[in-house]
């Protein structure tokens, strides 16, 4: 798994180098060029800085593909310094924000990511998951080089895992395709996965002969992994060919050609086994200590890999130095205990007696250090998982009261709709009564017609209305009147039906009126309330 797709992001997100450094669309793109730049040269802690300066200010502006660019890269960063679980984090937002607000091309670069994140914490099945998924969108969208790549991923996962059939399909899909598309990067990579599956095979001359096509292709700095990659499968084919010179000096090699700290691991396993092969058991010993390390250092300080690679190196010169030190005292001992055996015999097995129960004290440490280290490390997992689990509990319980409230409002305004229909139809039955001739006639039945359509038209239920109003919304109308102490009871009434998202047709039947009269209502009201556009009221109001 070696692909974290980088060049989408230009190709979602043009450029413009001149810029300024403002809230332009322009300054973001900028950011993002000089972010990408910092990545490449894994200047992480530069490359943070910057998009987490161009997340903040996509996320003011709602600039989409912006955020899923930053958030992504964000998450590529800790990739690159082996903090799978933040990466993950920051992927998983990337995915909803692509999900939500932006194309499947998105989507099928940051399921990549994932997948690539799940095969390094050993999560094969979660990563065939993701892996297939970004392969089915570049197959639907006719994505060329996608399908390249990511065919060469699922391969790379099946030789991990033995599938060598499985992974021999898809190597066969990717090839044709990338020297379609003359991608060199992958037709290259593609090449190391075919090779290191014959190698799973035991078909070393097969092995050879496709990685003597491309090896003097690997040359430059952007190549290294696949250089590193590529020297120590030709050191495996030489050793499965008894070969163990050979295969050494491929090791060497791959040794002198790494810079990247993650891949020390793979170097040493393979001079261990070398050596175990050439029976050099002392050697072979040394670099499984050294693999140890390797792993141990890189479990404790994920974000600090280009430290822990120094450290890594002292820690081997010290030890070569300590087994120096050690070989010059048995000499000594030695010689010191030939001249004197007869005397001193009885002294020398008590100091070696001592001195072997003092290591295996120290070893008892220092496994016993190692536990509390990761019971520590278990309990503030699992710290952060109920601290996690307490969040999300919250956001649904906010959620349900949002439900609820709003589920009350609509009951609300249900009601309030329903009381003005009732009114209208006891309008229009009056309307009726009164055009009749024998009620025209009779004044006094007249009378207590217009009385009745007084009523009314009176708005009688408006304290009733706010009374549930405020009790459903708590403090919303006491809130109002603070901020606005000159609007009326009616004004307020009428901001309350726009709070409950109801339309103008609606609120003008509550008040009977014209739809026309409530336009001009409500702009009187924003006025009222020192707004510019009428349309921004119920925006304002949200947010009282």
């Amino acid at each position: 798994m070696k692909h974290i797709i980088l060049l989408l992001l230009f190709i979602l997100s043009p450029i413009n180098i001149i810029a300024q450094k403002d809230n332009s669309i322009e300054y973001a793109d900028l950011l993002i060029k000089k972010g990408v730049d910092a990545l490449y040269k894994k200047d992480h802690s530069h490359s943070l800085e910057i998009f987490a300066e161009l997340k903040t200010l996509a996320e003011k502006n709602n600039w989409y593909n912006q955020q899923f660019i930053a958030t992504n890269c964000i998450g590529l960063n800790y990739y690159g310094m082996s903090d799978y679980s933040e990466a993950l984090d920051y992927y998983l937002e990337a995915y909803t924000i692509a999900m939500k607000h932006l194309t499947k091309d998105n989507e099928k670069t940051v399921l990549n990511n994932i997948a690539l994140v799940y095969f390094e914490q050993g999560k094969y099945k979660e990563s065939e998951k993701h892996q297939k998924r970004a392969y089915e969108l570049a197959l639907d969208n006719k994505d060329s080089v996608g399908i390249a790549i990511y065919a060469d991923n699922l391969a790379n996962l099946y030789n991990k895992t033995n599938q060598l059939d499985k992974a021999l399909e898809y190597i066969r899909i990717a090839k044709p395709i990338a020297l379609a598309t003359k991608e060199k990067r992958s037709v290259i990579d593609i090449a190391i996965s075919e090779a290191q599956n014959y190698l799973q095979r035991k078909d070393f001359d097969k092995t050879l002969s496709i990685l003597q096509h491309i090896i003097n292709q690997l040359n430059t700095k952007d190549q290294n992994d696949n250089k590193i990659a590529s020297l120590l499968i030709l050191s495996k084919v030489f050793q499965g060919k008894n070969d163990y010179q050979k295969a050494l000096s491929y090791a060497i090699e791959a040794q002198k050609a790494n810079e990247d700290y993650p891949n020390k691991k793979k170097i040493y396993n393979q001079f261990s086994e070398l050596y175990f092969g050439s029976k050099d058991y002392k050697k072979a010993f040394l670099y499984k200590d050294s693999i140890i390390i390797v792993k141990d250092s890189l479990n404790a300080i994920k974000n600090k890999a280009m430290y822990q690679n120094s450290e890594m190196k002292l820690k081997l010169q010290d030890s070569q130095k300590e087994l120096e030190s050690e070989k010059r005292l048995k000499f000594y001992i030695g010689a010191f205990c030939i001249l004197i055996l007869a005397l001193l015999s009885w002294l020398f097995r008590i100091l070696y007696v001592k001195n072997r129960q003092k290591r295996t004290l120290a070893e008892k440490n220092e496994q016993i250090i190692s536990l509390d280290l990761k019971n520590k490390e278990n309990d503030n997992l699992l710290l952060e998982q109920q601290i996690k689990e307490k969040e999300t509990e919250a956001l649904l319980e906010k959620e349900k009261l949002k439900n609820e409230l709003e589920s009350r409002n609509r009951k609300l305004a249900a009601n309030a709709i329903h009381i003005a229909q009732r009114n209208d139809k006891i309008e229009e039955y009056i309307l009726k009564l009164k055009s009749d001739p024998l009620v025209l006639k009779n004044d006094q039945i007249s009378k207590q017609l217009d009385q009745l359509k007084e009523i009314l038209t009176k708005e009688d239920s408006t304290d009733d209305f706010l009374t549930h109003f405020e009790r459903i919304n708590s403090k919303f109308i006491e809130n109002l009147k603070e901020k606005h102490p000159d609007l009326t009871l009616n004004d307020i009434r009428f901001i309350c039906y726009i709070y409950m998202n109801l339309s103008i047709k609606e609120i003008s039947s509550i008040f009977n009126i014209t739809i026309e009269a409530c336009r001009k209502r409500k702009e009187r009201i924003s006025k009222r309330m020192n707004l510019s556009n009428s349309n921004d009221l119920f925006n304002y109001i949200s947010n009282i």
